[in-house]
């Protein structure tokens, strides 16, 4: 063995300082495309978001006094033609007072102003806010 193959007592392959020691990591450097890709990306879906809860679920819209619609499954409900025969209700009024949907709960009398009433349904205002609107239904 030659003096040139002997390493200096706590020397270890790879140390700095050492020849055999390799070179430093480079820091990854995001492309500005990558970063704007990103946040538009999250704009996009914060956006597609506010759509949907803006206009009902993208133009389907809030029912109106003397829409029909029809009572789905977890207590929603969606326009329909008053002659079709999905048309399970009238809205005969619409309560002008945001409520939650506890307070909507705890009010059995929530839509008395509004004679014909068979039905009151809460709708959220959307994803941010915890008020809604209630809606008093008839018969079709």
């Amino acid at each position: 063995m030659t003096t040139s193959e002997i390493q200096p007592a706590g020397q270890q392959p790879g140390a700095p300082g050492n020849e055999w020691a390799t070179p430093p990591a480079q820091p990854d450097k995001k492309l500005g495309a990558k970063k704007w890709a990103g946040i538009a990306g999250t704009v996009a879906v914060v956006g597609v978001g506010a759509a949907y809860s803006l206009t009902g679920g993208f133009g389907i819209g809030a029912p109106a006094v003397g829409d029909c619609v029809q009572e789905l499954a977890d207590a929603e409900v969606a326009v329909v033609d008053c002659g079709s025969s999905d048309a399970d209700y009238t809205i005969v009024g619409i309560m002008g007072e945001k409520q939650t949907e506890e307070e909507f709960m705890a009010d059995p009398a929530s839509c008395a102003e509004f004679s014909g009433v068979e039905a009151a349904f809460w709708e959220s205002n959307g994803f941010v806010y915890n008020t809604g609107t209630v809606y008093c239904a008839g018969p079709v």
